[in-house]
C-alpha cells in the first residue's frame, strides 16, 4: 500500500467534522488536520479566510485533502475513506441493501434534504438555541466579517438573525414530533441480535454515534435511555464502547466546548427534553 498525504480541515464540535474523524480512526488511517474556527463559534471566523475558501468555497467543514485532491461532504468523504487501506480492514458498507444509502443520509445533514425531515437534519434545529447563545457571545466585527464573506446566503441569514434577535429559542418544538417519529423508527430496525444496526460496524453506527452524542450534549440523552426504546439504549452503549469514540469524538472537546456548554444549561435540563419524553409515551 503506497501512503497517502491526507490532510483533514475540521472543526471540534462539527457534527460532521466528528463523524470523518470517525472514519478516519476506525480504519485506521494516518492524517494530518487542521483545525478551523468556525465562523458561528470563534471571532476569528477561519472558514471565512481566503486560504479555506480556496479549499472549499462552501466554507463548511468538514474538507478533506486526499493527495492533493479535495473532497467535501461528510458521507461521500467516508465513501472515500472506505476504499483506503489503513491499519484496520474495517469494511464501512458490510451490507449493501436498497435502503442503506437512505438510512445513511437520514442519519446525517444531508445538502438539499428537507429541513427537519431526518433525525440528522433535526440535530442543527435542537442545537439551534446553544448555537445561538454562541454567536451572541461574538464581537460585532465578527458579524460584519459574515455579513460581507460569507459565500451561503442561507447560512448568513440564519448567523445574523440569531445575532440581532431571539427566534432560536422555541425553535426546537418544530422538531419534537418528527425527531419522536425518526426516534421510533430506528427503534424498531434495530435488532436485537445485533451489537450494530447491521451484525458488523459500518457508516450508519459512525454517524448515530455523533448524533446520539450531539443528543447529549444538548442534554437530551434522556429520550435515548428511555424504557420505550430499550434497543436504543443497548445500542448506545456498544457505541460508547467503540475505541473511536474517545479518540474522535471526546478528545476533541476543549475548554471552549465545555465552559459554553455548562455555561449554558448549568445544572438544568433542556426544557425540551420533557416535551420529548411525553411525545415518546403518546406514543406508546
Amino acid at each position: 500500500m503506497l501512503d497517502k498525504k491526507i490532510t483533514l480541515y475540521h472543526a471540534n464540535w462539527s457534527l460532521c467534522s466528528q463523524m470523518v474523524r470517525v472514519a478516519l480512526y476506525e480504519k485506521g488511517i494516518s492524517f494530518e488536520e487542521v483545525h478551523i474556527k468556525l465562523c458561528d463559534q470563534y471571532s476569528e471566523g477561519e472558514n471565512l479566510n481566503k486560504s479555506f475558501l480556496k479549499i472549499n468555497p462552501l466554507a463548511t467543514v468538514p474538507a478533506i485533502s486526499i493527495d492533493d485532491n479535495i473532497f467535501i461532504d461528510s458521507a461521500n468523504i467516508i465513501k472515500k475513506l472506505n476504499t483506503i487501506d489503513g491499519t484496520n480492514e474495517l469494511d464501512l458498507y458490510p451490507v449493501i441493501e436498497p435502503d442503506s444509502n437512505s438510512i445513511i443520509r437520514d442519519t446525517t445533514i444531508t445538502e438539499g434534504t428537507k429541513f427537519a425531515s431526518t433525525i440528522g437534519t433535526i440535530i442543527p434545529v435542537f442545537s439551534a438555541p446553544l448555537i445561538q447563545f454562541m454567536i451572541k457571545k461574538l464581537p460585532f466585527k465578527s458579524i460584519i466579517k459574515i455579513l460581507f464573506k460569507h459565500p451561503r446566503r442561507d447560512r448568513k441569514i440564519i448567523f445574523i438573525s440569531m445575532y440581532f434577535f431571539n427566534f432560536s429559542k422555541k425553535l426546537p418544538m418544530i422538531g419534537i414530533k418528527k425527531f419522536v417519529d425518526e426516534l421510533i423508527k430506528f427503534e424498531n430496525l434495530l435488532s436485537n441480535d445485533n451489537k450494530y444496526f447491521y451484525s458488523k460496524f459500518s457508516h450508519v453506527d459512525i454517524n448515530m454515534m455523533c448524533v446520539i452524542n450531539r443528543l447529549k450534549d444538548l442534554q437530551l440523552e434522556e429520550c435515548i435511555n428511555s424504557k420505550y426504546t430499550p434497543k436504543l439504549k443497548k445500542y448506545w452503549e456498544n457505541l460508547k464502547n467503540r475505541e473511536s469514540y474517545i479518540k474522535a469524538i471526546l478528545n476533541y472537546y476543549s475548554k471552549k466546548e465545555f465552559d459554553v456548554i455548562d455555561e449554558f444549561y448549568g445544572d438544568k435540563r433542556s426544557e425540551f427534553l420533557n416535551h420529548i419524553l411525553k411525545e415518546i409515551e403518546h406514543r406508546n
